[in-house]
């Protein structure tokens, strides 16, 4: 009969062990990275609907950003959470645009401008940038 010893089978565990300890914090921090870089994209993107919104209905749009609520929202649309909870969050903006300590604005012209400003998030290893031209209202992400 063919069969594995206490030994053998005690070895695997112990080399299966050994790869998942070093694999979790990994897959772990690439987990983080993954959602800081997906809320990077998201802002982008309501940025860009803020823009397109101002150019097609021909009136001003504003991106709204709470550093302290980790918050941001379009108009008085719905509020959308900074992911992940971890994550450093700062915004600088036109000063006539900042509403509060914890709130700054971007607000979109009808001609495509902006008054520009910087949003950035990081978690101590990985940062991304997401910058509003104030000429253009261009929106592009950073690392």
């Amino acid at each position: 009969m063919h069969g594995f010893t206490l030994l053998e089978i005690l070895v695997v565990l112990a080399l299966i062990a050994l790869s998942l300890s070093i694999a979790a914090p990994r897959i772990g921090n690439s987990l983080e990275a993954s959602k800081l870089k997906a809320t990077a994209r998201a802002i982008m993107t309501t940025g860009r609907t803020a823009r397109h919104l101002a150019r097609n209905e021909q009136r001003e749009v504003v991106l709204t950003v709470n550093v302290e609520l980790r918050t941001y929202r379009l108009d008085a649309l719905r509020i959308r959470k900074i992911q992940p909870a971890t994550a450093t969050v700062t915004i600088v903006g036109a000063k006539t645009e900042r509403i509060s300590s914890d709130e700054t604005a971007i607000r979109f012209f009808p001609d495509g401008s902006s008054t520009g400003g910087r949003v950035s998030l990081g978690n101590g290893k990985m940062n991304f940038t997401v910058d509003f031209d104030w000429l253009t209202g261009a929106i592009a992400i950073n690392q």
